[in-house]
């Protein structure tokens, strides 16, 4: 008998929504919701950000709480699952499980039937990287209603290690294959603080409207480097990144850049493949979990 694989499993990311999706109106509402949550949310979970300051690591995080949900989150597994997906380095890997065991956010769990301990995601765990992606799904909420229900159902926590699950398998394929119209923004990911830094600079600039806002804005490295604590040097480092892309150039002051129509139009791509890959691993989650239902 061969088996069925689970409800969404592997579905192609749906690119072709894409060019649809972007013209959505509350989408610059959505993006500056996000933007601006995302700064907010470095103060608001210090213990998250001072060990997490990149997305490899986050999702390093995401794959932790995918393991836990999908057999069980072990040293061996998270190694095997990190080179795999390219996402980090196995040796990366068991570096960061150390840094998340010292920090309190993963714990040794019993041993069953004789097997290796696995490791379990703490309470304290949990809730961070829950009110991380709720800013996402919140800031979606403005585009669509079809992620009402998982906001509503948010902490229950069967829905919410359902959805990791999905997103853990999205982070996967996404890093197997990863998307070359993004890719600026996935060099800039790796990089402690990067997208921060590059948050940062559209939120100094934003005064509502069109977002991210065109035009100049007046950035202090030292100020930016205390906050995100990094140095100076690897702030300017990321600014070099962030106008290499084509986003910022410099302005005719010491401390001043200009906002170009590229980073809006960037931007705009990198969130509609975001809160697309949102929706959808909202949509599989829900379908993994009503087909538990049935089969029990």
């Amino acid at each position: 008998m061969t088996d069925t694989p689970p409800p969404g499993h592997n579905r192609p990311f749906p690119y072709n929504q894409l060019d649809a999706f972007l013209t959505r109106p509350g989408l610059d509402e959505a993006m500056r919701s996000s933007v601006r949550g995302a700064v907010a949310y470095y103060d608001a979970a210090p213990t998250l950000h001072r060990d997490v300051k990149d997305v490899s690591r986050f999702l390093l995080g995401v794959l932790a709480l995918y393991l836990d949900a999908s057999g069980g989150l072990t040293h061996r597994r998270l190694r095997e699952l990190s080179g795999k997906s390219g996402i980090l380095s196995a040796g990366t890997a068991t570096a960061v499980l150390l840094r998340l065991q010292l920090i309190g956010y993963v714990t040794r769990a019993e041993a069953a039937n004789g097997h290796s301990r696995p490791y379990k995601p703490t309470a304290a765990m949990e809730a961070a990287f829950r009110g991380r992606m709720r800013i996402e799904f919140e800031a979606l909420s403005h585009l669509t209603d079809e992620v009402d229900l998982m906001l509503a159902r948010f902490d229950e926590p069967e829905v919410f290690a359902m959805l990791m699950a999905m997103m853990g398998d999205q982070s996967m394929m996404a890093a197997g294959s990863p998307n070359p119209d993004i890719a600026a923004f996935n060099a800039l990911a790796v990089r402690s603080a990067g997208l921060l830094i590059l948050f940062e600079v559209m939120s100094k600039a934003d005064t509502g409207g069109a977002f991210p806002p065109l035009g100049e804005v007046e950035l202090s490295v030292a100020a930016i480097a205390r906050h995100y604590q990094v140095s100076r040097s690897h702030v300017l480092s990321v600014l070099r990144d962030i106008e290499a892309a084509g986003w910022i150039e410099k302005g005719p002051r010491e401390g001043a850049w200009i906002l170009t129509p590229a980073l809006r139009a960037d931007i705009r791509i990198f969130y509609g493949i975001t809160y697309l890959g949102l929706i959808r691993a909202t949509e599989m989650a829900f379908e993994r979990l009503e087909a538990g239902q049935k089969a029990g």
